[in-house]
């Protein structure tokens, strides 16, 4: 045995040598190449001569100083041959370690949270840790490096003491310059903010952490990272989200001790969260939520939660503000994966829930744990219980893992259990024995809420069995859940085909921004966000806000104020009046009263005209005849005839004929050097004396470099190939097929009639303009104006497409012939504030496709996506609509599910939308689904979802978590 590990030794010894000689002699043959550079050359050999990483890599810098850029053949000789670049890109920093245990975990680790105080004691290994985050902040610049002597130098700049010494960024922007500039834009952001910074002025929060390893990855994170992002990432991952009740956020959040004249953030702390306070009834909570998300949550939270939380007597009044707050904090998302405890919550892909994490998993399972016990300690309620091993265990575990997954549900509750769930298993397991005073099972399970009521409670027995849609669950994706991106970066579902296809994934992650210092709301650069003006908002009689935008530098920047929304209420007849904000029907149709306007659905119009026996009676048709005989409003719509326009509003301003036939360029020229190019749009509104442009003027020269390159307005052209905008094609000697994305799964000739009216050149066409094919061929009737009508005697000769699948009983869209299988939403919104949003929009003018690419954009399925148009009637159509040719019916259930939660946000105001000045016009969203006969199928099926986001108010979801854990 003592021979074979003395062969092995010297086997090993003897490899080494070898291993050492061919380095020397690679790298001597990079020094031969260079010989006619004397002081390069001297710096090269010394570079040969050195063993350790740190004495090579300071070499290196040493020679990058004498040793020009241009020698390309030499630097890359250096950087396959030189040991120490090899090793740059795993863990050049384990040497450092002063212990060998931690060596050695160093060297198996693959990131900074691999290595724990038990093998590298924090303190004991201070360089060891500073290497490190010197080597994450090397990774992040110089990794985009296209240059081999810039990425030697990038990372000597990291590793070495060069970041310490006057002008060493020249030597970085030296050979960083032309194709990896990128590299020394990094660095020298970087050096800025670790300038400006000082983490360990936070230490003495760390103190303040509710477990010793969240406190000791906050001492570790501050100790030894050095950017802002970084520390808070760190902090993230074992202390959870940055949460405004927690003593370690709040600290973080106070101007370190000595500093004083802070100067207050642009945006406050949570914009988003702002925008919930806008929703307060009282006057006192709507002041305490302000100043807690504005600058000062740290010293007035306290008062904030016992003033205003769900289990004080304010409960009724502030649920709406308490919804909003849940919308932020845990918005719903579709599906539910990896949980191992509560398994049954799994493989339901059109079901959305809040907190599908393994955190929550966990949180059930301890929850369990405690019930077995003998109590049940819940808000409001301690109920004493027999053992719940024995006594429906399974019904127990459905309830603990409802409370912790929180599939979504419309009703705002303390506890969303239901009433019957509650009066089931406690009549089968209360211990009588241990019930105090008049306490009994009817009395406890009272305030619950009951199921009888659509969307009112979770139905815990629903999750006694898996899902049914086990075996179909590839069917609906969402690339998105969990996230796949950084926590800087706003996840979205690529939609359309990329140029490069072996790197093209399912997902976009996009740089964005942050709405507030510990919000988790992003929103993608260049969006225009509305956001609350803390200093004008605590009035109760009006709404302030301004708009701002999310920079290329991730900021929220350039604000200006907006219109201040008067809280008017609204006379309703003799006598009686709704308030600011309230929904009600007035003979059936959905309303809403607006800053003191009554805004209706199905409106109609006061035309008196002379009609024939077959007339249009419905949604605003003013008793229009059918006659079909288009007219282009001023607006961009195609109307059925020009009663129907003048019901619009547009008399005297429409030309005869669909808007999509009409060359506006013969009545509109350009500058000389560019050239008129039609180009269709209906904007929402329209001011008197104003005209929707048609057309716009493109570059004639042939090169590419005249065109607008951020300018985004895709086009196809004849060879199936995109085009980020029209100039960009015609410079390319393209023909232009379509506008929008290249479209596949349709049908790319024959002519069809869209569900808005317009006609369209192919199926293709039409999709890639965001509008579903009513029928082929021309359009040549008027369709069903009111929704769910019956086909009339205008659409009898009008042969519908095969509905897919066969099972779907469709919607019939508002103004169309025929049904498709999807889920509709009729948007009533406020020309007012249209008006307010088109002063941000390039062209002044904000049109309907600008909307629906922006709720595009926020939907989670990749199987659906958004289509609509504006209608006769004034509302604006949107669809949700499977992007199957051939959709199966999980495919259509998620989207009505996806529909549902959208009508769901548009009704409650939910920041995820009106935090986008594009989408605040739009007030209410009433929702008309699909259904599936599962008879015709050959399937078991389930019934559309009813409407999903949750209106569980934050503190309640608080005040159950804490309740819980508060007995362990």
């Amino acid at each position: 045995m003592e021979n074979v590990v003395y062969s092995t030794m010297i086997l090993h010894c003897l490899c080494v040598c070898v291993l050492i000689v061919c380095v020397q002699s690679s790298g001597s043959s990079c020094c031969s190449s260079i010989r006619h550079h004397p002081t390069c050359h001297f710096y090269c050999e010394q570079i040969i001569l050195k063993t350790s990483n740190t004495q090579q890599l300071a070499q290196l810098i040493q020679a990058a100083q004498h040793c020009p850029s241009h020698l390309v053949q030499f630097w890359h000789c250096i950087s396959v041959n030189v040991p120490v670049l090899r090793q740059i890109e795993k863990w050049p920093c384990c040497d450092a370690a002063v212990t060998l245990q931690c060596q050695r975990r160093c060297r198996q680790a693959h990131s900074i949270a691999d290595i724990t105080d038990a093998y590298c004691d924090i303190n004991r290994e201070k360089n060891l840790y500073q290497c490190l985050q010197k080597h994450n902040a090397g990774e992040r610049c110089c990794s985009q490096s296209q240059a081999y002597s810039c990425t030697i130098v990038c990372y000597g700049y990291f590793l070495t003491s060069l970041s310490r010494h006057p002008g060493s960024k020249n030597l970085v922007l030296r050979h960083c310059k032309g194709t990896s500039r990128a590299v020394s834009n990094c660095v020298k952001n970087l050096s800025r903010s670790t300038r400006a910074s000082k983490p360990q002025d936070n230490l003495p929060c760390c103190e303040k952490a509710t477990t010793s390893h969240c406190r000791a990855t906050c001492l570790r994170a501050l100790q030894t990272l050095t950017a802002e992002t970084d520390i808070i990432e760190e902090v993230i991952k074992s202390c959870g989200q940055p949460d405004v009740r927690e003593p370690l956020w709040q600290c973080f959040m106070l101007p370190p001790s000595g500093e004083k004249n802070v100067t207050p953030p642009a945006i406050g702390i949570d914009s988003a969260r702002l925008l919930c306070c806008t929703k307060a009834v009282t006057n006192r909570c709507r002041n305490l939520c302000t100043q807690t998300y504005n600058t000062g949550w740290a010293h007035h939270w306290t008062k904030f939660h016992n003033s205003c939380s769900y289990i004080q007597p304010v409960t009724t009044l502030e649920a709406p503000m308490h919804n909003c707050l849940t919308d932020v904090e845990e918005p719903c998302k579709m599906g539910c994966s990896g949980l191992s405890f509560c398994s049954n919550f799994n493989n339901r892909p059109t079901e959305h829930f809040r907190s599908c994490t393994r955190r929550a998993d966990d949180d059930a399972l301890n929850t369990i744990k405690h019930w077995q016990r003998g109590m049940i300690n819940l808000p409001q309620m301690t109920i004493p219980v027999k053992d719940i091993r024995k006594c429906e265990p399974d019904t127990w575990k459905a309830v603990a893992c409802a409370l912790q997954i929180k599939p979504c549900h419309r009703k705002p509750s303390p506890l969303s259990i239901c009433q019957e769930d509650c009066i089931y298993i406690l009549n089968k397991c209360v211990d009588n024995s241990r019930l105090s005073g008049d306490q009994t099972v009817p009395k406890l399970c009272n305030p619950l809420p009951k199921r009888s009521e659509p969307g009112a409670c979770i139905a815990a027995f629903k999750y006694l069995t898996k899902s049914s849609s086990e075996d179909h669950i590839s069917e609906v994706t969402n690339p998105c859940h969990p996230n796949p991106c950084e926590l800087d970066k706003l996840c979205q579902i690529r939609r359309h085909r990329c140029k490069h296809k072996h790197k093209c994934l399912p997902y976009i992650c996009k740089a964005a921004c942050h709405l507030g210092q510990v919000s988790t709301f992003l929103v993608p650069h260049g969006a225009i966000v509305r956001i609350p003006d803390s200093q004008n908002m605590l009035h109760k009689k009006r709404e302030c806000y301004k708009s701002c935008h999310c920079s290329h530098q991730s900021k929220i920047e350039n604000c200006t104020p907006l219109p201040c929304v008067e809280r008017r209420h609204c006379n309703i007849g003799t006598g009686h009046r709704k308030e600011h904000g309230v929904q009600f029907p007035i003979d059936g149709k959905p309303c809403i009263c607006y800053s003191g306007e009554l805004i209706c659905g199905q409106r109609t119009c006061p035309v008196q005209s002379q009609v024939t026996s077959s007339q249009a009676t419905g949604l605003g048709s003013g008793n229009c005849p059918f006659s079909y005989v288009p007219v282009c409003a001023a607006n961009g719509k195609t109307y059925p005839n020009s009663c129907f326009a003048k019901c619009a509003g547009y008399e005297r301003r429409t030309m005869p004929g669909a808007c999509n036939k009409i060359d506006p360029c013969t009545s509109h020229k350009c500058h000389p050097g560019t050239r008129c190019v039609h180009r269709h749009q209906v904007c929402l509104t329209l001011p008197v004396g104003q005209t929707c442009p048609q057309y716009e003027c493109v570059s004639v020269y042939g090169d590419s470099t005249e065109c607008n390159q951020h300018h985004h307005d895709t086009v196809c052209d004849t060879l199936q190939e995109e085009f980020s905008n029209t100039c960009s094609l015609y410079s390319s000697n393209r023909t232009i097929m379509y506008r929008g994305h290249c479209m596949s799964n349709c049908a790319r000739v024959g002519v069809v009639c869209g569900h808005n009216g317009e006609v369209y050149s192919s199926e293709c066409a039409a999709l890639a303009d965001r509008t579903t094919v009513d029928y082929s061929g021309e359009c040549r009737t008027v369709g069903n104006l009111t929704a769910g009508a019956p086909v009339g005697s205008s659409c009898g000769h009008v042969k519908c497409p095969q509905l897919r699948p066969k099972s779907c009983h469709g919607v019939t869209p508002s103004g169309a012939c025929c049904p498709i299988c999807a889920a509709q939403l009729q948007i009533l919104f406020d020309s007012r504030l249209v008006t307010v949003a088109e002063q941000e929009v390039r062209d002044g003018h904000l049109t309907v496709r600008v909307i629906l690419d922006l709720l595009s954009d926020l939907l989670m399925v990749a199987e659906c996506d958004v289509f609509g148009y504006l209608s006769v009637g004034g509302d604006l159509v949107v669809l949700i609509a499977p992007v199957k040719k051939t959709p199966t019916e999980l495919q259509v259930q998620a989207c009505s599910s996806e529909a549902e939660r959208l009508e769901h946000l548009f009704s409650t105001g939910s920041p995820t939308l009106l935090s986008y000045l594009m989408l605040t016009p739009l007030l209410l969203a009433p929702v008309q689904t699909p259904s599936i006969d599962s008879s015709t199928s050959g399937a078991s099926t389930r019934p559309p979802v009813l409407a999903l986001s949750s209106l569980i108010s934050a503190i309640a979801v608080y005040t159950i978590h804490r309740a819980v854990i508060r007995v362990f």
